[in-house]
């Protein structure tokens, strides 16, 4: 798995962007960029990553994944909060011990297939979800 630094630099690069414009765009010192690239203090921070996720102009996915490698929640559970009573029931639901993992991916694929009429799957997304539940 990346780590939260070099998926920085990597994004930062492919933006064309060095650090010390990074860092313009952010409002923040160079030395600031070069410690999140380098594995430093920073990422910590909420509010600071995602103004690299602002700054980086990075889509709502890609926002997510930085937020996650830096041990943040991705934006939507951060918004529900951690009491949400479906959240709670859909992460009680896959990490019940007592269920293997064929049954959490039929569960994943339920909740997949009740997401369709505001989220659209692309065909192959589906055929491969129902295929997981399929293997032993």
């Amino acid at each position: 798995m990346e780590e939260f630094g070099g998926l920085l630099r990597r994004w930062r690069e492919r933006a064309g962007l060095s650090q010390n414009a990074l860092a313009r765009r952010m409002g923040v010192n160079p030395a600031y960029v070069n410690r999140l690239e380098h594995g430093g203090r920073g990422a910590h921070n909420r509010e600071l990553v995602d103004g690299v996720a602002t700054a980086l102009g990075l889509s709502a996915d890609e926002r997510d994944q930085l937020l996650a490698l830096a041990g943040h929640w991705p934006s939507a559970v951060d918004q529900l909060g951690p009491n949400d009573p479906t959240l709670r029931l859909v992460a009680e639901i896959l990490t019940d011990p007592a269920l293997d993992e064929r049954a959490k991916r039929l569960f994943r694929l339920h909740v997949r297939l009740a997401a369709l009429p505001w989220r659209p799957a692309a065909e192959a997304d589906l055929l491969a979800a129902i295929d997981l539940v399929n293997l032993p």
